[in-house]
């Protein structure tokens, strides 16, 4: 024999304990390892959590910082964006806005998030022109004179017609039509149209304009086999798909320990508006969920090499589909069951 289970003693062991233990103590035991599994699951994850989120630590890398910067410059934004905006409100909010995108530029350089910073002070001084202290004005002039680069951010004015430029009723029948889709003719899907849904999902909304979400994507056959090995709900159709994307969030963009479940949140309005983008461009999509314990998420991440920054929202299957198929029915509940008017 080459293993004592093989040779009996553990079912034998195992039977023995049955006899000995009364029916409902060990229902009692099972509930009671269930409870330290789900603990042990949810350690895991806060550790996590606290190791990359600035929740748990000093704003000591490029993307925490940029987090704070966001948040204060969307701040700026809303204020701006209100029905009745009060002149000089966010004085506290602009000068540490200031404040931290100097130091970001001066540790990191210049990049998107200080851009769109800037662009957000540009509004606020035009929106408070003569409305607010002169040494105020005169330091907002003096710090954005001190970049090239051309600011974008702030607000932007629309009008019923542009913020709704479609057909209500031709863009019901689009979201409607939305299937998660399980035929795929085995086509590859090309980066550049990959690319195209990618940069439509990032219309979702996310906190604070954190934009926390990233697509990582394979086409390459071998590695998606990789992947989809380590996801359970794929048999039948994976070998067919055009390419695999997993959804994931960076845990350093959020700040404090009330957004401990923000990324599961951001990252899946990012994947359900990705379905949509992909849905737009006529392909189909099938979300892979990851509800997996450590070992696979650990495993997942050393195929793709992610550190443990990121949180895995889903997998998400997509590919060109047959000019016939089926899907699921999949009905869904009655509206009057899931809807409350409070």
């Amino acid at each position: 024999m080459n293993s004592v289970a093989e040779a009996g003693v553990v079912p034998d062991m195992r039977a023995r304990i049955k006899a000995l233990v009364p029916a409902e103590r060990r229902v009692a035991i099972r509930r009671m390892l269930a409870r330290l599994k789900v603990l042990s699951n949810y350690g895991y994850d806060a550790r996590r959590f606290l190791a990359a989120s600035s929740a748990g630590r000093s704003t000591d890398d490029a993307e925490r910082l940029a987090a704070h910067i966001s948040m204060d410059y969307h701040r700026l934004e809303k204020g701006m964006a209100l029905p009745s905006p009060r002149y000089g409100f966010g004085r506290d909010v602009v000068i540490r806005l200031m404040r931290t995108i100097a130091r970001y530029e001066r540790e990191f350089g210049t990049a998107d998030v200080t851009v769109f910073a800037r662009g957000a002070l540009a509004g606020y001084r035009r929106f408070n022109s003569a409305k607010i202290a002169p040494e105020l004005e005169a330091t907002i002039d003096r710090f954005l004179s001190e970049c090239t680069s051309e600011p974008c951010g702030g607000v932007a004015s629309l009008t019923a017609e542009t913020l709704f430029p479609f057909e209500s009723e031709a863009a019901q029948r689009f979201l409607l039509s939305r299937h998660s889709v399980r035929q795929f003719d085995g086509r590859p899907i090309a980066h550049e149209v990959l690319q195209t849904a990618v940069r439509i999902a990032q219309q979702a909304p996310s906190v604070c304009n954190r934009q926390s979400a990233r697509a990582f994507v394979s086409t390459e056959r071998s590695k998606m086999d990789d992947m989809l090995r380590l996801q359970n709900g794929n048999r039948g159709f994976g070998d067919r798909l055009g390419a695999v994307i997993v959804v994931a969030s960076d845990m350093r963009a959020f700040t404090s320990m009330g957004e401990r479940n923000q990324c599961w949140v951001d990252g899946g309005i990012f994947a359900m508006s990705l379905a949509l983008a992909l849905h737009s461009l006529h392909v189909g999509a099938c979300m892979l969920n990851w509800s997996v314990e450590p070992g696979r998420d650990r495993a997942l991440r050393r195929l793709l090499k992610l550190d443990d920054n990121y949180a895995v929202i889903t997998m998400m299957g997509a590919g060109y589909p047959p000019d016939s198929l089926v899907v699921a029915a999949s009905p869904r509940r009655r509206t009057e069951s899931i809807v409350s008017f409070v």
